[in-house]
């Protein structure tokens, strides 16, 4: 089993991964914007003469969303070491207890691993 400071290690780097990607998705719109209105991917769906990858916002936003996963697993497993019981975490997730034991502990099928 972690440690609380291991555990809140783990989160700071999620948390950190989450900031990385969601300034990399900002990135791409930033980048988008400042491109005239017909070379836009919104504007114009497809133009493969331009080299523009295909549904490129939802490729940058789904790299966001997995980061925002990975770090809601470590914020759970942060708080399980930290004594919080499943009734308190569930209730912050808006779930049922067995929903939120069943999806984030550790070893148990419906977990979601966090560890590479």
């Amino acid at each position: 089993m972690e440690t609380a400071g291991e555990a809140g290690q783990r989160l700071r780097s999620a948390a950190d991964t989450v900031a990385r990607e969601a300034r990399r998705l900002a990135a791409v719109l930033d980048d988008e914007a400042a491109k005239p209105r017909w070379t836009q991917p919104a504007q114009n769906r497809s133009r493969p003469e331009l080299g523009l990858p295909a549904a490129l916002y939802t490729h940058a936003a789904l790299a966001l969303l997995q980061a925002a996963h990975q770090a809601m697993a470590a914020a759970v497993a942060t708080d399980r070491t930290a004594g919080n019981g499943w009734a308190a975490i569930a209730a912050a997730l808006g779930t049922s207890e067995d929903t939120a034991a069943r999806r984030y502990r550790p070893g148990t099928k419906g977990a979601r691993n966090t560890r590479r």
